[in-house]
Parts: structure tokens; C-alpha cells; sequence
């Protein structure tokens, strides 16, 4: 019996090829689309949460000097332990940009 090389992989665990496209069409039955996060307005419930967390935490200067000392940790580990280094940075930046990150998935919908 053919398998599609998408289904070979499935076929290997035991799978049947109706199972696997009954799970696919089953997949891509449920999947709906994205919603963009809209920042709570002022008087909001959750605004003063989220004022607290997002706008003085995370792009205040709390987020700024977290990953500026995240960034400055990763490097210091990129040279003894690479595979603990490189996420160090990676998160680095994404704590810095978060806002930025945040209006970009924002922009999929």
C-alpha cells in the first residue's frame, strides 16, 4: 500500500492512512481564526493589572534592565555552555522588544 510521505511517518506507529486523514480533516475542521490581543482601555477590569505587569514591567525600565542583565548573562555562557546561551539571548531580545512583538502578532488577524 502508498503512503504520502506526510503519512509514512504515521503508518510506521501503527496508524492506519483513514485514521491519519480522519485526524487531519479533524485538525483543520477545528482550527478557527486568530484574534488579535487589544490592550485593556483605561477603566477596563484587568487594566490596572495589566498597567502594572505590561506598561511599568515589561516595557518600562524593569523589562529594559532584565534583558540588558539576561543578554549580558547569555553572553557570558555562549563561551562555556552554547546550548544554554543562545535561548539566554534569544529570550534577551524578546523581553527588551516585547511590545513590538506583541503588535506584530496583533497585525496577523
Amino acid at each position: 500500500m502508498y503512503f504520502p510521505p506526510l503519512l509514512k511517518g504515521l503508518a510506521s506507529r501503527g496508524l492506519r492512512a483513514a485514521d491519519a486523514l480522519l485526524l487531519l480533516a479533524a485538525t483543520l475542521l477545528a482550527a478557527t481564526a486568530a484574534h488579535a490581543f487589544q490592550a485593556p482601555a483605561a477603566g477596563d477590569l484587568g487594566y490596572d493589572i495589566y498597567d502594572i505587569v505590561v506598561n511599568q514591567g515589561v516595557k518600562g525600565p524593569l523589562g529594559f534592565v532584565g534583558g540588558v542583565a539576561a543578554f549580558l548573562f547569555g553572553v557570558s555562557r555562549l563561551f562555556s555552555n552554547i546550548m544554554v546561551g543562545i535561548p539566554t539571548i534569544v529570550a534577551a531580545v524578546c523581553l527588551i522588544r516585547a511590545d513590538t512583538i506583541l503588535q506584530t502578532f496583533g497585525m496577523m488577524t
